[in-house]
């Protein structure tokens, strides 16, 4: 259970009813990272909603970019392969950064509550401005207007007084749309963003290639409203190919040369173990000499090779 992560999914207001029951269940299952794998079964016996409803949650959730599924298989006991419980990964700088979003809101409008009460307490003091008198007249004078204020429009400021989210961040990837919004704008904090999400993706050439993509497939461009989960799939998908590698790597560089020797070693064996089977189908089915004979020399040249490679390695049995 991740507790930071449920944490996030609590303080994001967008997440109601079933939505959040589900968010919830499956952060409740989740590591640091957003992982989990609970079945349909459990996650609807512990949001308290039907599996029917837990499906159709977990589809618009994934629709939405809120998560991202990857089907999972094992072996049965027949050997053939079967569905298991679908990994869920949730993106967990995305729901810091909502949740965030959420309290910063929030706290501004404490403090704003605070400055307004602080105010009109001081309108309350004794001899404050405007305060009124027994003869029914203010001491001061002073008259409120009864007239709204006016405050300028958004129209009349300077582009220098306008608030925008991405007002001096550079542009440095457009991805082309099909639609209206021809391009999507990929800027530095959103790459700062997808790094964080995907830390074993090159996000920036993986951007790259959805661009060539998008230019070489102009019919299957994706929307303005598509293009996000378009990306987050695609990137998901590469973050898969590389998950758990750099870790591994990482904790014992020394054994790295080692192990590269014992894994080449074990693809020899494997090759050599698929030409013997040729060599015997061969023979079953009446292969002439000079095409045995061939195999047999390719598997001599692959078992000296895997010699060579456990002497490298001092002699020790892989």
């Amino acid at each position: 259970m991740s507790v930071r992560v449920m944490s996030y999914v609590w303080d994001i207001p967008l997440f109601k009813g079933s939505d959040k029951l589900v968010m919830l269940c499956l952060a409740d299952h989740a590591d640091d990272k957003g992982i989990c794998w609970p079945s349909i079964d459990t996650i609807a016996r512990k949001s308290g909603v039907s599996p029917t409803t837990v499906k159709t949650t977990l589809k618009k959730l994934e629709a939405g970019g809120w998560l991202f599924k990857k089907n999972q298989f094992k072996k049965a006991d027949t050997g053939r392969l079967v569905r298991s419980n679908n990994q869920y990964q949730l993106p967990v700088m995305l729901l810091k950064k909502k949740a965030d979003e959420q309290t910063d809101f929030e706290q501004s409008n404490f403090v704003r509550s605070k400055v307004e009460h602080s105010k009109l307490e001081q309108t309350k003091q004794h001899g404050g401005v405007g305060q009124i008198s027994t003869g029914g007249r203010s001491e001061s004078g002073y008259k409120p207007s009864i007239d709204p204020p006016i405050e300028p429009s958004s129209k009349d400021l300077v582009p220098s007084q306008l608030e925008t989210a991405k007002a001096n961040e550079p542009v440095l990837f457009s991805i082309p749309l099909k639609g209206k919004t021809k391009v999507h704008e990929v800027t530095q904090s959103d790459l700062f963003e997808l790094r964080e999400l995907y830390p074993a993706v090159d996000i920036a050439q993986q951007l790259r290639n959805m661009i060539g993509w998008s230019k070489a497939n102009p019919t299957r461009q994706k929307t303005a409203s598509g293009i996000k989960r378009f990306m987050h799939q695609w990137l998901s998908k590469e973050q898969d190919k590389g998950y758990g590698k750099q870790p591994a790597q990482a904790a014992q560089p020394q054994h790295d040369e080692s192990q590269s020797i014992k894994n080449e070693i074990k693809r020899l064996e494997r090759e050599a173990d698929a030409i013997g089977i040729q060599i015997s189908q061969s023979k079953s089915w009446g292969a002439t000499q000079q095409a045995i004979q061939s195999f047999e020399r390719q598997q001599a040249s692959i078992l000296a090779q895997r010699y060579e490679l456990i002497q490298k390695l001092g002699g020790d049995h892989v």
